[in-house]
């Protein structure tokens, strides 16, 4: 009888710990979720996610690159189409490619910086994050003869740290809008035309990728932009840098959240 007691004070007190322990990571993520958006909150005047809603403008942003398979193929479709776009460059793709991100600029690309070995910023702490977005800095000087202005997270991740180094650095943190059609994850290149083209915006930022982990002759982002740039152009819209969408930002215009 004793020994039935004491399994089942046993079985009861890790049933306890068990319900206490997914209560806390439920409230960790809760704690996560309401940091995430404190921040953005507290750094609102350097972050950007959009341009204005009445002006039928649109930024292509390439995150990854450059990469010396996909990103010149990128490069001739938007010479094709007389488009500039925005490409958010890994530090250590630029020392292996200087000769692609020469030719971004030079082609009135925009370049921006993405750290130098795509890390995730909220897993890292302070000097961490400011070493991988200085080195960066560093890398794209070494090219194009000065530091870019813009940064973008990895993965979309956002911490204090970062935003702080950002801010300290004279540098806006340019996330995108609604438009993410995970072209990275290869999901057909019908879907990635479609996702955009039936979701797009006035004053729209478009995350796209100029890297692929599948090596094909040609990615599908590439297919699908010899379909969406033309497309979008008869719907009337501009292509645009990011930098250009934000001189066009109404200040009075509320913050998407």
């Amino acid at each position: 009888m004793k020994n039935s007691l004491n399994i089942s004070l046993i079985v009861l007190f890790l049933a306890i710990g068990v319900y206490s322990y997914n209560n806390k990571e439920n409230l960790s993520d809760n704690e996560v979720m309401n940091t995430k958006e404190d921040i953005i909150s507290d750094y609102e005047d350097i972050i950007i996610k959009k341009g204005n809603d009445d002006e039928k403008i649109i930024a292509l942003t390439f995150d990854d690159g450059p990469d010396a398979d996909f990103t010149p193929q990128v490069l001739d479709i938007l010479k094709k189409y007389d488009v500039k776009a925005t490409f958010f460059v890994v530090g250590e793709k630029v020392k292996w490619n200087p000769k692609l991100l020469k030719r971004e600029n030079e082609e009135g690309h925009e370049i921006g910086n993405h750290t130098f070995t795509h890390i995730n910023v909220s897993k890292r702490n302070y000097g961490e994050i400011e070493k991988e977005i200085s080195d960066t800095q560093k890398a794209i000087k070494e090219v194009i003869g000065r530091e870019p202005n813009l940064f973008r997270p990895p993965y979309r991740a956002i911490s204090r740290d970062m935003c702080s180094i950002a801010k300290n650095k004279n540098m806006n943190i340019i996330l995108w809008s609604n438009l993410d059609p995970r072209d990275w994850s290869n999901p057909g290149v019908y879907y990635i035309v479609d996702t955009i083209t039936s979701k797009v915006k006035n004053g729209n930022i478009v995350l796209l990728h100029d890297y692929n982990n599948l090596r094909n002759k040609k990615s599908q982002t590439i297919q699908a932009l010899d379909i969406i740039i033309p497309k979008l152009k008869e719907m009337g819209y501009e292509f645009v840098t990011v930098s250009q969408l934000m001189e066009k930002i109404d200040k009075d215009q509320p913050t998407q959240k």
